[in-house]
């Protein structure tokens, strides 16, 4: 076979995996289809890891983890997973362009993809002010007026980081609160650059070859009106990105894995790890428990080298 373990996913599970597999001298290969460190890389800071009470960068973090699980001798591919399946003792996985690999076993520690607004305007402006992550893209709205639509915790974060460079953030949510934490609340509340509009929908996006504003209706009145913006970010949830497991294992409504302590799913020899498990805290250090575990289940099965 190509390989021992493919592993898809670059995020924090995934990178514990493969950096404790390959370590292990197993023949390893990480697929991502954007880039490798995963949902960490866009987080201004992570608390909590790697020990109680410590703040690091996320960038930081994640780039860390890169750099070890390649010098643990990983290797790591840019590639989509379009189908997996399973034969007795040998798992095919085949990429978006064609190309199909095999190994003894997978990893599946995907994580999660935000969900859409689902508005005319929304696909036709990505790349045009639809923006992807508040870490990666707000000093390109500086001084500019901007909207993220969302209220929770994600969301939250992201306005408030955005405010360190736009004019003013507009925060759209269509509950009567913002649903983040409280403390998170607070902090956007204390913020001077940021308005918050709850009991409010997005219904456009508006722009000819940018992003110009976004309508938005009070869900109590039914009044409409347009918000002047340069860009917009969605941050109204996330879902798991196990749209290509349909057809191979049982997902729960949600579109969640379900695997057991030892993180293994209904199929021998595949593995789920991290967000995209159902159950998961959706937390770094969960996340990096849950590749070990399942890079300790996949090692057990695997041949003695």
């Amino acid at each position: 076979m190509d390989y021992d373990a493919i592993i898809v996913g670059g995020g924090a599970a995934g990178l514990a995996a493969g950096t404790d597999l390959a370590r292990a001298q197993r023949r390893v290969l990480l697929l991502d289809k954007e880039c490798f460190g995963g949902q960490a890389m866009n987080v201004e800071s992570i608390e909590d890891y790697p020990a109680p009470g410590e703040k690091v960068s996320g960038h930081a973090l994640a780039s860390q983890m890169v750099a070890e699980a390649e010098k643990s001798g990983v290797r790591m591919e840019l590639g989509e997973v379009a189908e997996i399946e399973s034969y007795s003792g040998c798992k095919a996985v085949r990429c978006a362009d064609g190309k199909t690999l095999t190994s003894s076993v997978v990893i599946l520690a995907g994580g999660l993809h935000p969900k859409t607004l689902g508005v005319p305007g929304e696909v036709e402006l990505q790349g045009r002010g639809m923006i992807h992550c508040a870490v990666c893209d707000a000093g390109l709205y500086a001084g500019e007026n901007v909207a993220v639509c969302g209220g929770g915790d994600a969301a939250v974060i992201e306005a408030l980081y955005l405010a360190k460079f736009a004019a003013k953030v507009i925060v759209i949510e269509t509950q009567a609160e913002l649903s983040a934490a409280p403390r998170l609340r607070e902090q956007a509340r204390a913020n001077s650059k940021l308005e918050i509009r709850c009991g409010q929908k997005v219904l456009e996006i508006s722009g000819d070859r940018a992003v110009s504003g976004v309508q938005v209706q009070d869900i109590a009145t039914g009044r409409s009106e347009i918000l002047e913006v340069s860009g917009v970010l969605a941050r109204v949830g996330f879902e798991p990105a196990t749209d290509y497991l349909q057809d191979l294992l049982p997902l729960d409504e949600q579109g969640w894995i379900a695997a057991n302590e030892a993180m293994e799913t209904a199929i021998p020899g595949i593995f789920a790890a991290g967000d995209v498990r159902s159950g998961s805290p959706r937390r770094v250090a969960a996340a990096v428990s849950d590749g070990k575990k399942a890079a300790a289940s996949a090692e057990r099965i695997l041949k003695p080298g």
